[in-house]
């Protein structure tokens, strides 16, 4: 059987740099899988991502993508597509990221590959929570787009509950572009 992960790549600090993140934990609390995958916060790993690649037989990358298109925009790519887009290096982790996708097959084996990059907004406030540009159609998008990876592998893909993407993120972190939630951080905060 094919080992098969989702792996969400970002800071959830500073605002659409989360949005890998969010999505792995958006697909966690809405969705069941047959058979089981992993969903994996990668966070800004970097080269601790080196791991996975060669852990994985199929792994989807989530992460923003800096490159001069429309914030918002969805790309599917492969490793290959992504060492050809000069300027996709924008952030330390977007280097970090690229420099896996090209040493790891170097190293041995290496995972299947697929990267969904989304095109951020704003990646320098420090709030939690996306831009409005990115949170409706774009982060649908994403998540539809691994959806359908997932399936193309052979992943049955089982929707569980309905939780809006603001409701995971207070869930998993306590707030949400100022919203506050009734999460242990907020609760111990005097």
């Amino acid at each position: 059987m094919k080992k098969i992960g989702v792996a969400g790549v970002g800071n959830v600090l500073f605002k659409d740099e989360g949005i890998g993140v969010y999505v792995v934990k958006y697909l966690e609390a809405n969705y069941r899988f047959q058979p089981e995958i992993d969903l994996i916060d990668a966070g800004t790993l970097g080269f601790g991502l080196m791991n996975y690649l060669h852990e994985y037989d199929f792994l989807i990358i989530v992460d923003t993508i800096s490159v001069n298109d429309s914030p918002g925009s969805v790309y599917r790519l492969t490793p290959e597509d992504l060492s050809g887009i000069a300027s996709y290096h924008q952030t330390a982790h977007e280097v970090e990221v690229l420099q896996m996708l090209e040493l790891t097959p170097l190293t041995g084996k290496m995972a299947e590959t697929v990267i969904i990059g989304i095109v951020p907004e704003d990646i320098s406030k420090s709030e939690i929570g996306l831009t409005k540009t990115l949170e409706d159609t774009p982060f649908k998008t994403a998540v539809s787009q691994i959806i359908r990876e997932l399936e193309k592998a052979g992943v049955r893909c089982i929707k569980t509950n309905n939780k809006s993407l603001q409701e995971v993120v207070i869930d998993f972190l306590g707030s949400y572009n100022g919203k506050k939630g009734n999460s242990i951080w907020n609760k111990n905060k005097n």
